[in-house]
């Protein structure tokens, strides 16, 4: 069929059924599920396991078959070495694996997950501020390999590049992050690289002037990047590599975007709404990127609280459908630190407005988590996952 997808393609459905995917080892199950034709065709993912279902008589799936959607964690130990966690609130899966590739805890890692179910992590190299390096990660052998490593050759970043942003629009790769001048005039610029992987180089995109001294935050939305600040709101085209100055409504009478939004500190998007948290989670709002409408949502107030600790941290995800955060909690005090298993996660119902809370992973609290507040999401293959992970218990 790849030989000629236009003309073959649509065989597909048919041809799927008189084949004995049940006999197969999960290895090459594996492999199957990553292929393109496989990959950008959910519903051919369906007709598969269908079959696998028919063709093991009541039987228990295949391992190949066994994929979930997991949020993924990135963090470092004290002794050194990073790891990634794999966690699935609802069913209680969580398996941590290690991460072979020389990342700097302090510098911290831009992770995403394209809609191919591709996973992609970006960090600046330790001690060469100038080089960038782009890993992919392998489902099948459960590995990262380097894609790209690229010195910049512009000086002026090097230096005062902040809250950058890592996404994908379309199956490309973009990276977006706000310069700070403070000579000889004070202005904030935004900046885009795309990256081509034809020619291994990340190309310059339109730039951004931004009438706000400060720095905003940033995420992908559908075919779109959205930058908010605390002035102004921009949207950035990638077909057109064009910025939009886009209005900036009030939330309600009395509350404006200028006043709150300096305060959010996480922006994460789901299908075509983009939610912004303040860093105590005491206000939550959704702006609608179809109506261009904003929205209040329930607060964290009478909820979230464990054992007196105070919140350390918290991270949000979209997992199967629904905004979950993952809290982490501490001591209060000038030194607080995350206690031992004292990570909870919480899930918003949009129906009910209520949020309800989820048995929490099991991780060090040693660690040190070295990413930013939005976790990205993907479907792992779990036989590959644990083959060469480690599966924690609750």
């Amino acid at each position: 069929v790849e030989h000629s997808r236009e003309e073959r393609q649509h065989h597909l459905p048919s041809i799927l059924p008189h084949i004995r995917f049940h006999l197969m080892s999960s290895g090459d199950m594996a492999q199957i599920l990553e292929h393109p034709l496989v990959r950008e065709n959910p519903g051919t993912y369906e007709v598969i396991r269908n079959v696998v279902q028919r063709g093991t008589s009541n039987t228990k799936m295949r391992a190949g078959m066994d994929r979930q959607e997991m949020a993924l964690i990135f963090s470092s130990s004290p002794a050194g070495g990073t790891e990634m966690h794999c966690i699935n609130p609802r069913t209680g899966k969580h398996v941590r694996c290690p991460v072979t590739v020389d990342i700097d805890p302090v510098e911290g890692i831009e992770t995403t997950v394209t809609s191919n179910n591709d996973i992609y992590m970006y960090f600046i190299k330790e001690k060469h501020y100038d080089q960038m390096s782009l890993h992919t990660y392998r489902h099948v052998r459960n590995v990262w390999e380097q894609l790209s490593l690229v010195c910049s050759s512009n000086s002026r970043d090097t230096q005062e590049r902040q809250a950058e942003t890592f996404v994908e629009v379309d199956g490309e790769l973009y990276y977006l992050f706000f310069i700070n001048l403070r000579a000889p005039c004070h202005f904030v610029y935004v900046r885009i690289r795309k990256y081509d992987q034809h020619t291994d180089q990340w190309l310059e995109c339109s730039e951004l002037r931004l009438s706000s001294r400060n720095n905003g935050i940033a995420v992908s939305c559908g075919p779109n990047i959205y930058v908010f600040t605390d002035k102004e709101m921009h949207r950035y085209h990638p077909s057109e590599d064009r910025w939009y100055k886009m209005a900036t409504p009030n939330f309600y009478p009395d509350i404006g975007i200028a006043r709150y939004l300096p305060f959010y500190s996480t922006v994460i998007a789901m299908t075509t709404e983009i939610f912004l948290v303040d860093r105590q989670m005491r206000k939550m709002f959704l702006y609608d990127t179809v109506s261009d409408s904003w929205t209040k949502l329930p607060d964290w107030s009478g909820v979230g609280r464990y054992d007196n600790l105070e919140i350390y941290n918290r991270y949000f995800f979209v997992l199967e459908g629904q905004l979950h955060v993952l809290v982490a909690y501490g001591s209060s005090g000038a030194h607080m630190v995350p206690e031992a298993h004292a990570w909870r996660v919480w899930v918003l119902d949009r129906l009910e407005g209520v949020w309800t809370e989820l048995k929490g992973p099991n991780l060090p609290h040693e660690d040190h988590i070295v990413h930013t507040a939005a976790l990205p999401v993907a479907r792992m293959y779990l036989p590959c996952l644990t083959a060469n992970g480690t599966v924690v218990q609750a």
